[in-house]
């Protein structure tokens, strides 16, 4: 009779009450759908099929969460895909009148398959207590757009979260806790690991849905994408608040008019009004398109489908990794090469690396420019890094700047992989293997080195990583093959080749090799640092300046480090040096510092930029943590291994959690992605409108002028022999090159325009093009 009256209700209440909220909708946009059209563009498909792929995650793992609980009853003979069918073909019943949400459909759908009505109720009863708590805690990322029309203080702010984090304890824990019958029965009564298991699911379904609606939304309007993570948590809360409403089919309106009030604080009325309709509809065609694979895999059962399921079944954190990872390499190959195309790359380094790389490919073996002057030396008067040799046959097959940069996303993306294996192999935990592979993707100095520029040294994270591993299995073949990769990177490097020699000498009892390897690479170094590179460069190698309160040769400098330790504590324990390492430190959680004996790979470039009088050194933000980063990792897997056996009570997913939620926050405080506290989104918001014009006009330059430029132009003008950086070179330039828009610009942005400025008035160089800030003169011959 209850059903009844609520079915009732909901079509002579609901139903009306949606249409009257749509019919305002409606007569919102379309009566100034003029004025908003211009606003609208055509849906943008790199953001449409992603949102259409992630509302399809958002229901499988909806999906995924009755199949936990189907399991936890005992139901083991409904397999997933059937209730993926079961769920689905329930969850379109919502859209019928008489039918409250879609509980009645799945009472019918599961009861069918020996599932009694009780224990339907139960898992129904279930799933509401959990959508509401895992939509209260996603929807805590609204709090800063929420900010905007209703006022919160820090302490109601602080509140709000104590609140939500007690209502979590109380979910996960509830069945340890004697509450009274009927706050008992809204609480799942199973142990608290399968509690935290379905809860985590829930949330990452619930935060999928707001991913997905701020992608569908932002392939047709734009969306402030430093806005990111509040509008996720924002949308995220839209559901839960339809999903409470269970009068209305679905939600119809009350999300709609939702999304429209809040959108309507950063966009105009009609254009939040238009959003929230185009979301729902890319909501219905993605949820038609995860019914159809699932019909269509429920009704194939030949081998090769028993085959797939199998491996998917017993691979499933592999596919999770590779997903991860080309989902990384996705966003930091668009990233880089819109630095590219933007012009936010320069000469240095990207520019230098392209042009040595170019020679290299047409027989002028390891030459470029000298940055210092206007002469064509080797690339080894700086640094040792050969593995631009072994890259420029890629060169031969993409003639591009951005190859570079791809190559460099692919490898480091691929560490992720052996992240995962070292970790498998040390901790014998798959789970908490894909969680550190994850943190690794996450880590704010791998995404920095990522994107700033190009570096053979960044490579060397990855190539460190597979030597470890190798090690580990004691395939010495592939073990020096990526220890080499990873010493051609940079001179340095050979220092942390030696320690792997000492360790084979001393751990693997592999006394040959472990004494060849340490002492050829610790003459490789001398010999690079203290011969080859200052005689190319006919005085010191460059960094040495960096250590100037140390000395100004190699052994002085070592000499005094190890009896001058007041200068030391001094550089170490600088404010500078102390944030620096906190950054390195936690998003791992410091898990590292367990164990610190694995850390003595990574003490040299440690101690290299720790005592460095540039401050460039002590940041995360460039490739200077490369060489440290696989170390960090390597001893937060034994860190864990540590302290798992001496706290034998402490569950390994304990572990994984925590690992989450320092990998989360330490992306969030440091990292340079969208939803971060500082986010590298200069890419996205201010780019170049005339960039392409620019790139055309310098590919017009004849590769045989000298041409000086500006850094910002560099890397779009690198592919000759030889290259200046105004004001060097000027006077010996064919052709001056200049894009005043760079505020890091040398020595400054307002000398560049008096420089421009005095070419225009010197009879000897001719204005050949101008647009906006950007300029080419030419030489006239004298």
């Amino acid at each position: 009779m209850g059903n009844k009256l609520i079915s009732i209700s909901k079509f002579f209440i609901g139903w009306p009450l949606t249409i009257v909220a749509l019919f305002f909708l409606g007569n919102l946009i379309f009566s100034k759908f003029q004025e908003i059209l211009p606003y609208i563009k055509t849906p943008t498909l790199p953001l449409l099929i992603p949102s259409v792929l992630v509302f399809v995650v958002f229901f499988f793992l909806r999906a995924l969460t009755w199949h936990k609980l189907l399991n936890f009853h005992k139901f083991r003979n409904i397999t997933f895909k059937d209730t993926c069918l079961l769920w689905g073909t329930a969850e379109l019943k919502r859209f019928i009148p008489g039918y409250v949400w879609s509980y009645l459909g799945k009472t019918a759908s599961f009861s069918k398959r020996g599932v009694s009505k009780e224990k339907i109720a139960n898992m129904l009863v279930t799933e509401i207590t959990l959508i509401i708590v895992s939509g209260f805690i996603v929807s805590l990322l609204s709090i800063p757009l929420i900010s905007r029309f209703l006022v919160f203080n820090n302490y109601q702010i602080f509140l709000i979260n104590i609140l939500v984090a007690i209502l979590t304890v109380i979910y996960i824990f509830g069945s340890r806790i004697n509450f009274p019958k009927p706050i008992k029965y809204m609480l799942p009564g199973f142990n608290p690991g399968l509690n935290f298991t379905i809860l985590t699911i829930s949330c990452v379904s619930v935060f999928m849905f707001g991913l997905g609606t701020y992608l569908a939304i932002s392939s047709v309007i734009y969306l402030p994408i430093e806005m990111a993570l509040s509008l996720v948590g924002f949308f995220a809360l839209s559901f839960l608040l339809s999903y409470l409403a269970i009068i209305a089919p679905m939600g119809l309106g009350v999300r709609e008019g939702f999304i429209t009030l809040g959108l309507s604080k950063i966009t105009k009325l009609e254009l939040a009004g238009f959003s929230s309709i185009f979301a729902r509809i890319i909501l219905i065609f993605s949820e038609i398109l995860f019914l159809l694979i699932v019909f269509i895999w429920h009704n194939t059962n030949g081998k090769l489908t028993v085959k797939l399921e199998k491996l998917a079944g017993d691979y499933w954190r592999e596919i999770i990794l590779t997903i991860m990872v080309l989902v990384y390499i996705f966003y930091f190959t668009l990233a880089s090469f819109l630095r590219y195309d933007n012009f936010f790359t320069g000469r240095f380094d990207l520019g230098n690396m392209t042009q040595i790389v170019w020679n290299t490919a047409g027989g002028k073996i390891f030459l470029f420019t000298n940055p210092d002057g206007t002469n064509i030396i080797s690339r080894l008067s700086y640094h040792a890094d050969f593995l631009l040799i072994l890259l420029s046959p890629f060169y031969l097959l993409w003639e591009s700047p951005k190859m570079l940069l791809f190559i460099q996303t692919l490898v480091l993306a691929f560490g992720a992989f052996f992240i995962y294996l070292i970790a498998r192999d040390v901790i014998k935990n798959k789970s908490l293997a894909l969680v550190l592979s994850i943190a690794y993707l996450l880590n704010p100095s791998v995404q920095y080195s990522n994107l700033y520029d190009f570096h053979p040294v960044t490579l060397a994270t990855t190539f460190l990583l597979g030597a470890f591993y190798f090690l580990r299995k004691k395939n010495y073949v592939w073990f020096i093959v990526f220890l080499i990769l990873s010493c051609i990177s940079k001179e340095q490097v050979w220092i942390i080749s030696a320690i792997f020699g000492i360790y084979i000498f001393i751990v693997y009892k592999k006394r040959l090799l472990g004494g060849i390897i340490a002492a050829g690479s610790l003459i490789i170094f001398y010999t690079l640092v203290a011969y080859i590179i200052p005689n190319l460069r006919e005085g010191q190698h460059f960094a040495l300046s960096y250590y100037s309160e140390f000395g100004d040769s190699p052994l002085i400098i070592m000499k005094n480090i190890l009896l001058s330790p007041g200068l030391v504590i001094k550089s170490v324990f600088s404010d500078l040096s102390v944030n620096y390492l906190f950054k390195l430190f936690l998003p791992l959680g410091f898990l590292s510092l367990l164990s610190p004996l694995a850390l003595i790979f990574a003490l040299p470039d440690l101690v290299i930029n720790l005592l460095s009088n540039n401050t460039q050194l002590k940041q995360i933000y460039y490739q200077y943590t490369a060489i440290i980063t696989p170390f960090m990792f390597i001893t937060a897997i034994f860190g864990i291994k540590f302290a798992s056996r001496k706290l034998k009570k402490l569950p390994l997913t304990f572990f994984s959690w925590y690992l989450v939620v320092f990998a989360i926050l330490g992306a969030y405080l440091y990292g340079p992605l969208p939803a971060s506290q500082k986010p590298s989104i200069s890419v996205f918001t201010e780019q170049l409108g005339y960039g392409g014009e620019v790139d055309e006009v310098l590919r017009k330059i004849p590769q045989d002028a000298k041409v000086a430029a500006t850094n910002n132009l560099g890397s779009h003008l690198s592919q000759r022999d030889y290259l200046f950086t105004i004001p060097i070179g000027v006077e010996e330039a064919d052709y001056v090159a200049l894009l005043l828009n760079d505020p890091f610009a040398q020595p400054s942005l307002a000398a560049q325009e008096n420089f421009a400025e005095s070419l225009r008035n010197n009879p000897n160089y001719q204005l050949m093009y101008e647009k906006e800030d950007f300029l080419i003169f030419k030489k006239l011959k004298q």
